[in-house]
């Protein structure tokens, strides 16, 4: 899905363009107890290792915790995708909820595919939120990069967190590889991204003539994950 937003933070503004950025690892912050665990997978010793050595740590991951910056950031969205559509009458989003195949017979006898798209409708303020939300998520990962100048913190949304519904989040991994050890990893700390994530991002969503605003509590999340 395309679309275009307009961030601004001090006066300055610029065309945002790209989706989710790319990610990486964090240090010894806890969050709050009374925030959602990370569900990160542990690295698990051997029954068979009857070593006297002491097992390797057990990296894990920490978040998500509430951005501790108060820097004021404002975005804009605004829908261009074509196959977005508000329904007056219904006061609600008609979008592409999927694609259907339409001439399975000729594929099956090596005709290319033929498709056509599945239509679904969900409430106005539903759906604004998502991507109010979602444009948050970005523009937090985008300031979060140019504060730590990395290029490594990606942005996304959860419901991981207790007590909210839908947050933005910011995050940094580390990847280990099938016997616990580090395949990728960063410098940037825990510590240094709850620091400089936002706690909050003003957006306002346009669809046609209508017009959805919020402010999205944003968090930061070190990730552990280990390969099967």
């Amino acid at each position: 899905m395309k679309r275009r937003s307009v961030l601004t933070t001090a006066g300055i503004s610029w065309l945002f363009l790209s989706g989710c950025i790319a990610r990486s690892p964090g240090s010894s912050r806890q969050s709050d107890s009374s925030e959602a665990p990370t569900g990160t997978a542990r690295l698990a010793t051997s029954s068979a290792d009857t070593t006297d050595e002491e097992p390797p740590p057990i990296m894990e991951g920490q978040g998500p915790a509430r951005g501790e910056s108060d820097v004021e950031l404002e975005v804009e969205e605004v829908e261009d995708d074509e196959e977005v559509t508000y329904v007056e009458d219904e006061h609600a989003v008609r979008y592409v909820a999927a694609w259907r195949h339409t001439n399975h017979d000729e594929v099956d006898e090596g005709e290319p595919p033929e498709r056509e798209p599945v239509y679904e409708t969900t409430p106005f303020e539903q759906w604004a939120k998502t991507q109010c939300t979602s444009a948050a998520a970005r523009t937090a990962a985008e300031h979060v990069n140019e504060q730590l100048d990395t290029d490594e913190v990606g942005g996304g949304i959860t419901s991981a967190v207790e007590g909210k519904d839908l947050v933005a989040v910011v995050s940094v991994q580390t990847i280990l590889d099938r016997d616990g050890d580090p395949v990728s990893e960063t410098a940037v700390t825990f510590d240094a991204l709850v620091a400089a994530t936002p706690a909050n991002v003003r957006v306002t969503y346009r669809l046609d003539a209508e017009e959805y605003q919020m402010t999205v509590p944003v968090y930061a999340q070190y990730r552990v994950l280990q390969q099967e």
